[in-house]
């Protein structure tokens, strides 16, 4: 048995975490395998491990389960990068707890290694939805990889736009990819995996989202990225999870402020106050991560175009212009902008189209 077969067998183990497989290994000298020839006696010398957790590592049945693990993800397209492999990112050796094995779908290269992670709440105002898409798609024009967790919200939206800018992104999940969560952005996860970058877990194939395994995910994301930019944050949003990891591995941790009566903004402005550094424009954050400066001096072109409002017809612009953070409902737009409702409508749906507004429950934003 190699070390890659002991990793992933260990990874199998239910109930047993990154912390403690990591003291495993190192009661162990770094070998994982010897691990897996320890007695139940032994294991339970090493701290976290009970009976329970022993008597799973013992299970003569671990090597089927790997064996079968490999089998369905060969089947689905997804590769195992166990840790010490070439493939493995260098990045997260810098963590104490560092994933056994990785499960990937897509491909991971060098160049990933220039990413900035865009994280922020599932439920983002309009102001928060259309920051995420700026500094996203801004990020992915200058050759920068897009690092986030596929959640709903400002996850999904930094993803998108950095794949509609033809870039790079890496989702990092917090479940298997088999039981991809949300399931809604199985679409987006497969347009990613195709040509635009990663998607990626910790967690076996068909292993479901659960409270504690969002967490683990975010130290990932941290891990993965020069620094973490938190585009919106309530007090007590996951996103601050991320940027307190951030912060802890000497990345840097960068915020955009919000309004000071919007308690979703209430965590990125704590963090500002304690630290973490304002950005309101890509001149900003480059000024931040130095490597990011170079790169984006050899990209022709400016960092924050979006060549989606440049061809608008004279209607369409009437329209966008018309529209910002605070939802307006139709009928304020037939008013303002003087033009019958089925024009208005239709003009509308182009605008949504090119992900230029977006429908709210109170009316239509400003999406860019």
């Amino acid at each position: 048995m190699d070390d890659a077969e002991a990793l992933l067998r260990l990874a199998l183990v239910p109930g047993l975490g990154p912390i403690t497989a990591q003291r495993l290994i190192e009661a162990a000298d770094g070998q994982p395998q010897q691990v897996l020839t320890w007695s139940m006696a032994r294991l339970q010398q090493v701290d976290g491990v009970g009976a329970e957790r022993a008597r799973r590592i013992c299970d003569p049945r671990l090597g089927e389960l790997a064996e079968r693990e490999r089998a369905e993800c060969q089947t689905a397209g997804v590769r195992i990068i166990a840790r010490g492999d070439a493939d493995y990112p260098k990045d997260l050796e810098v963590l104490a707890d560092p994933p056994l094995c990785l499960w990937v779908q897509g491909q991971l290269e060098a160049r990933d290694r220039l990413a900035i992670a865009v994280v922020g709440p599932r439920r983002p105002s309009a102001y928060g939805h259309r920051q995420a898409v700026r500094f996203a798609g801004s990020l992915a024009r200058i050759g920068a990889t897009v690092v986030s967790g596929l959640a709903r919200g400002v996850d999904t939206a930094a993803h998108q736009a950095a794949v509609e800018a033809k870039g790079r992104t890496l989702a990092v999940l917090g479940s298997g990819i088999g039981k991809l969560y949300p399931e809604e952005n199985r679409a987006l996860a497969d347009r990613i995996a195709a040509g635009h970058g990663a998607v990626l877990s910790e967690f076996p194939l068909r292993t479901s989202a659960s409270p504690g395994t969002f967490p683990r995910r975010n130290r990932i994301v941290a891990a993965l990225s020069l620094a973490t930019l938190v585009v919106e944050a309530g007090a007590q949003s996951g996103a601050l999870i991320t940027a307190r990891l951030a912060g802890e591995l000497g990345r840097g941790v960068l915020a955009l402020p919000g309004n000071v009566d919007n308690p979703d903004s209430m965590g990125a402005n704590r963090l500002i106050r304690d630290g973490a550094v304002l950005v309101t424009s890509m001149e900003d954050l480059l000024e931040e991560v130095a490597p990011l400066a170079t790169l984006a001096k050899a990209t022709p072109g400016e960092p924050e175009k979006d060549l989606r409002a440049q061809s608008l017809t004279g209607r369409e612009r009437q329209l966008y212009q018309l529209l910002d953070d605070q939802p307006r409902p139709i009928d304020d737009l037939v008013r303002i902008g003087q033009l019958p409702v089925s024009q208005v409508s239709a003009t509308l749906l182009s605008l949504e189209l090119r992900r230029l507004a977006r429908k709210t429950p109170g009316g239509y934003v400003r999406a860019l």
